[in-house]
């Protein structure tokens, strides 16, 4: 029995829940590749794709059936078959942006000479103190209440963490009574090294140094191999699932964002789905259960809205430095908010048609039958133990006319992009990108909120006070009431360009152009936006530009800024003796609730980074000895223009602000200054970029 298989089968003894997780694979197993129905055709098929040799394991599971018959019987889940030609590059149109800079061969952030520099190990410290024991021993503690995992040599007791793990307890429960190495080979994003250090707590023994050695040899599939191919100009903060942000500097080019530019949020795989075999079912207290073909979707009206998504945690890299640190992914930057033409048909009509008064409940006529308060979504995309994304929204916000939630099919007048949805997706304008579930499956109409993870543990706003080490690992925290579920996100604001960390030409120069972006949660208008070019001490108003037309309070779209600065005497005086200066660029919008950006965010720091809006601070230097126009980005081995605020990381850090392990640097999203040459070529100035 190879090693890959002896992994899978200890899950299987183990545990019920994994069980249930690969049956699940092995319905997609069959899909993906049109196989015919008998056990040892899909058995042999699944082993072509690794992260479905568990599938292969259980392949009788569904024998028999049909691939819609399978997934039925699985509680109707996704049918994976190959899509029809969705993966064609998007042709522009009048929305998309006209220009994207040429970003052919580019490299992920901090690497090339960066790349020497970094020396993590991960490695837990030794500990003589505590026994050795076996994998066979540590298999034993593979149970909801009793729960063991390895790693390098380290023997860990995380029982009590069962809970609190932040991709969910199924996918703890997966890799109980294992080591960890092979399914953090996939999920890298373990290896920031404050993980390792903080599970030192649970350490309750070692392995001998000949079975950690052993373990290196295990394997755990990847369920991401089947994702879509993505731009270089979206920057991963991780792989798997990917989660990538444009560089910020391109948001401005045009007012909507080109579909390959839209920043992608993935909890999980991307689903493979057959538009033919898509399946919405509408379900929940006061109507009668509806399922919708896309054809049958397709033939309400068509909606289309211009709107903004954000997602919860934008600039979560800002809130781990060396006194706090944040133990949920992805952590974004900067550039997680884009804004695209979306076209589909409204919620509200298709929940009249499952039965459902609408108009009576919007008027304040009735109320919403059975108390239902929420509607529950559920996507397609799951991870391995079968465990699908889902979240819920408040009723009201569906009922609303002028709401605007719409089941969307198109994107900038392009069917969606398979990371974006494909087929279908939830829109919620005004609203934060978690609730807007994509590949949608299921909706239901429920007096309670979702029971899904993500919706009661990741995306809460807790107090300053509340650590992830001394409140959250250990779910729940005493005083859950205090921390509420995020929906609508708050004001905020940042300068785009001139880049961070950009030296320009200021030869003869006067004044600085600066341009960004603006957005305020729950469709508050964004009414002012003041930038500042030295750190926030002199503020002027900058002009506002909305190309679109939008009602009171569903503002849903952002607002761009411009200004031309006047450099300020002391700045000129020292340019004209041929000094180079350091402007510290910084913005404050304030939207119609009359919200305004904080300066700082230690009064709200929150220990799952989200809700994140103090002033973002972008760092340049001019130069007298350059130009007019002419703008020097940094060395793509010291990083791109997307940084957290200031313009460097707490510490030097990996791959999208992500420590790079010197023992997984073999991902080919990864590059080292051996297998790429750094390229430091300034890139022309467009129109309206150089100093004045």
């Amino acid at each position: 029995m190879n090693s890959a298989v002896v992994l899978v089968s200890r899950r299987m003894a183990a545990s019920k829940h994994f069980v249930v997780g690969v049956r699940a694979l092995s319905t997609q197993s069959h899909a993906f590749h049109q196989s015919s129905s008998s056990s040892s055709s899909s058995s042999s098929q699944a082993r072509n794709h690794p992260w479905m040799l568990a599938a292969a394991l259980v392949g009788t599971a569904t024998a028999g059936l049909t691939t819609q018959q399978q997934w039925t019987k699985l509680e109707e889940a996704a049918p994976t078959v190959t899509p029809k030609n969705n993966d064609k590059e998007q042709p522009k149109n009048g929305l998309q942006a006209t220009s994207v800079a040429k970003t052919e061969n580019a490299l992920p952030q901090q690497v090339g000479e960066a790349y020497d520099q970094i020396k993590p190990d991960n490695k837990p410290p030794p500990r003589p103190d505590l026994p050795t024991y076996t994998m066979e021993e540590v298999s034993e503690h593979a149970e909801e209440d009793d729960m063991w995992f390895t790693f390098r040599g380290a023997v860990y007791n995380m029982t009590t963490f069962s809970q609190g793990h932040p991709g969910g307890f199924p996918r703890l429960m997966m890799a109980a009574g294992q080591d960890l190495e092979p399914y953090w080979n996939v999920y890298r994003q373990h290896f920031r090294g404050h993980v390792i250090e903080w599970m030192e707590k649970y350490r309750v023994g070692n392995l001998s140094p000949e079975e950690a050695e052993a373990n290196k040899k295990v394997e755990f599939g990847d369920m991401f191999e089947t994702d879509p191919p993505r731009s270089p100009d979206l920057l991963a903060c991780t792989s798997r699932p990917f989660n990538g942000e444009p560089r910020i500097e391109l948001l401005t080019n045009d007012y909507i964002t080109p579909n390959e530019l839209f920043y992608t949020r993935n909890h999980l795989q991307v689903p493979v789905l057959d538009p033919d075999e898509y399946r919405l079912i509408i379900s929940g207290k006061g109507i009668k259960k509806h399922k919708f073909t896309l054809e049958q979707l397709k033939k309400f009206p068509k909606h289309e809205v211009v709107t903004t998504l954000q997602c919860a945690g934008n600039r979560r890299e800002d809130l781990h430095d060396k006194d706090h640190k944040i133990f949920i992914s992805p952590h974004w930057v900067i550039g997680a908010m884009s804004t695209a033409k979306w076209g589909g048909v409204k919620l509200r009509d298709v929940l009249k048609e499952c039965g459902l008064d609408v108009d009576a409940i919007a008027l304040g006529e009735k109320l919403p039958p059975g108390g239902v308060k929420h509607i529950q979504a559920e996507g397609y995309d799951q991870d391995e133990t079968g465990y699908t994304y889902g979240g819920s929204f408040p009723i009201e916000k569906a009922m609303d006319g002028l709401g605007e939630v719409i089941l969307a099919y198109e994107m900038n007048g392009e069917e969606l992009p398979r990371d974006h949805g494909y087929p279908v997706r939830l829109l919620i304008p005004g609203h934060v990108g978690a609730r807007q579930v994509k590949w949608l499956h299921k909706l239901r109409l429920s007096d309670k909120p979702s029971s899904k993870s993500y919706q009661c543990k990741s995306y809460r706003g807790f107090a300053p006070n509340l650590t992830f080490e001394k409140d959250l690992a250990e779910w729940p925290p005493a005083r859950l009431d205090q921390a509420p579920i995020i929906h609508e996100q708050p004001v905020t604001s940042f300068v785009c360009n001139p880049p961070q960390n950009a030296v320009l030409g200021a030869k003869n120069a006067s004044s600085i152009e600066l341009k960004g972006v603006a957005w305020s949660g729950g469709g508050r208008k964004i009414e002012r936006v003041d930038v500042s070019v030295d750190g926030g001490k002199n503020w002027q108003a900058a002009e506002l530009f909305k190309p679109i037309d939008q009602r009171y309070n569903h503002h849903w779209a952002w607002t761009q800024f411009t200004l031309t600065v006047p450099l300020p005497e002391d700045v000129q005086e020292k340019l004209n003796k041929g000094e180079k200066v350091e402007l510290d660029i910084t913005s404050k919008a304030l939207d119609s609730g009359f919200n305004v950006q904080p300066e700082r965010m230690a009064p709200y720091w929150n220990a799952r980074g989200v809700a994140i809006n103090h002033w973002y601070h972008v760092k340049v230097s001019l130069d007298p000895s350059k130009n007019k126009g002419e703008i020097e980005r940094p060395n793509l081995a010291q990083g791109y223009t997307n940084t957290p605020t200031g313009g460097k990381y707490d510490r030097a850090w990996g791959y999208g602000g992500w420590k790079l392990d010197p023992e997984h640097n073999n991902d080919p999203l990864l590059y080292t200054k051996q297998d790429h040459k750094v390229k430091n070529e300034p890139i022309p100035a467009k129109k309206g970029e150089e100093c004045a």
